[in-house]
């Protein structure tokens, strides 16, 4: 797919449907995000003329300049096939499709979008939809035809996400920009007539920008799932690809029939193939998240289920403790002669308090420097492969600077630490010194243990095949 570089960087783009009379269509929306949002020369496309935003409205793709590098198609489904011709005849080879009328409306208009993958295919486009919202890469390019006001935009970053659903995918932008996420690009590719999540999953594999690529996917066509796993087999070892597998139920499967027409595939077989291949399962839209931002941060591999805990606060200690379970992480006792080490570690006045079996919980009372040390001695252990920091900044010996002190301590170890403080504005400075410095904070307990889990299924695999 030789048009994708060029889908997500263009120079120069076209909008094929504006409407002189309609400044909310959806392609005037797309026509002012590329024009005056993203400042790119863009020709507006409709057969009757006229002006749009005081823009020169072209009759057509063929009568518009010849510079183009990006068409955005928001006609009828019928008139598609006659635009995406005079594409391919003007030697265009990105082409997004956000019509709709397609194959998910029945066998209609299947017919037409078996007619525009012909053409695309006759003419090397690189087609993105039908059917699907567009493209959004930050600083660079916004096709979505939703107004800017009423979706988030993460900042700039090293997440992919591709979806083939449109309403998924903006829930997400809202999620990572509410979290600091930042992506490298989201792609709705919406019916997949042509370009596949395969596609872009393979040509995210070879960015250097990329670090980490999500997929929400409703399904496969005949052949489609086994060209997925064996692209994401090459990708794997260098990055992780995580995905959520819509569909998978009875109702799912339904509702994925009559959504982007495709076909979904039963959870089992389908968890047996992802862990095969290397592929991170994510069950649910919280593990999503999880797993995409501790990846984000390219975090150390883990020799192994083993995780150290440290707490001011044994209640959550055994929250943690129960959460890890589910997920196979283990939390290892202390021996004596560990326990003696870190006890040594703490302040003397609060060394009696304080618990070190592991959880370990250091009281109310502990301070910054309390957990420095006690962490310092912890990741020294043989038998601790992670550690999981459940951070409460309610106890006084807390000060906003604990994040990047303790994040220092953890870069002198090689090993996995994560951790959870609550996710309030007042903590803000406390999640910014651990995240600046390379470490994930989870803004639940349950979010944190699922980033050492995402972790885990990674290293599991690259010991596996012999990658780590």
């Amino acid at each position: 797919m030789t048009g994708l570089k060029t889908m997500l960087n263009p120079k120069v783009t076209a909008v094929v449907g504006v409407s002189t009379s309609n400044p909310f269509s959806p392609g005037n929306v797309i026509f002012r995000k590329l024009a005056f949002e993203n400042g790119l020369p863009t020709y507006p496309i409709n057969p009757k003329g006229g002006t749009v935003e005081g823009v020169a409205v072209h009759k057509s793709i063929t009568a518009a300049p010849d510079d183009i590098e990006l068409v955005v198609i928001s006609v009828p489904a019928k008139y598609v096939p006659g635009v995406l011709t005079e594409c391919g005849e003007k030697n265009i080879k990105s082409v997004i499709v956000v019509s709709g009328g397609f194959s998910e409306v029945g066998e209609s208009g299947a017919s037409i979008q078996s007619e525009i993958v012909e053409v695309a295919s006759k003419y090397e486009i690189s087609m993105v939809g039908p059917n699907c919202i567009g493209v959004f890469v930050p600083d660079v390019l916004d096709t979505f035809f939703l107004p800017s006001e009423r979706v988030a935009r993460p900042r700039k970053g090293n997440v992919a996400i591709i979806s083939q659903s449109g309403g998924w995918l903006i829930e997400r932008l809202e999620e990572f920009a509410g979290r600091d996420v930042g992506i490298a690009a989201a792609i709705s590719i919406g019916n997949a007539a042509q370009t596949k999540v395969t596609d872009f999953v393979e040509y995210f594999g070879r960015e250097n920008q990329v670090d980490v690529i999500l997929a929400y996917i409703e399904g496969f066509a005949q052949g489609e799932g086994r060209q997925f796993v064996e692209v994401c087999k090459k990708i794997v070892p260098k990055k992780p690809v995580i995905v959520l597998k819509g569909g998978e139920s009875e109702a799912g499967h339904r509702a994925t029939q009559s959504h982007t027409s495709s076909l979904a595939g039963d959870h089992a077989v389908t968890n047996a193939a992802f862990n095969q291949y290397g592929i991170i399962h994510a069950l649910d839209e919280d593990e999503v998240m999880a797993y995409a931002k501790v990846f984000s941060f390219k975090p150390k591999f883990m020799q192994g289920p083993r995780v150290g805990t440290l707490t001011v606060s044994g209640g959550h200690g055994v929250i943690a403790s129960d959460e890890a379970s589910q997920y196979g992480l283990l939390m290892p006792l202390f021996n004596k002669e560990q326990q003696a080490s870190m006890r040594a570690a703490m302040t003397p006045a609060y060394q009696g308090i304080a618990s070190f079996r592991n959880p370990c919980d250091l009281t109310g009372s502990a301070s910054d420097i309390d957990y420095e040390r006690v962490l310092d001695k912890m990741l020294e252990f043989k038998n601790i492969d992670a550690a999981l920091l459940l951070l409460l900044p309610y106890a006084p010996g807390i000060s906003l600077q604990i994040g990047a002190r303790v994040a220092n301590v953890a870069k002198r170890h090689n090993k996995t630490v994560v951790a959870y403080v609550p996710n309030l504005e007042k903590y803000e400075v406390i999640i910014r010194g651990f995240e600046l410095n390379g470490i994930a904070v989870g803004d639940t307990i349950e979010e944190a243990v699922q980033m050492l889990n995402g972790i885990q299924i990674r290293s599991k695999y690259l010991k596996r095949i012999g990658a780590a």
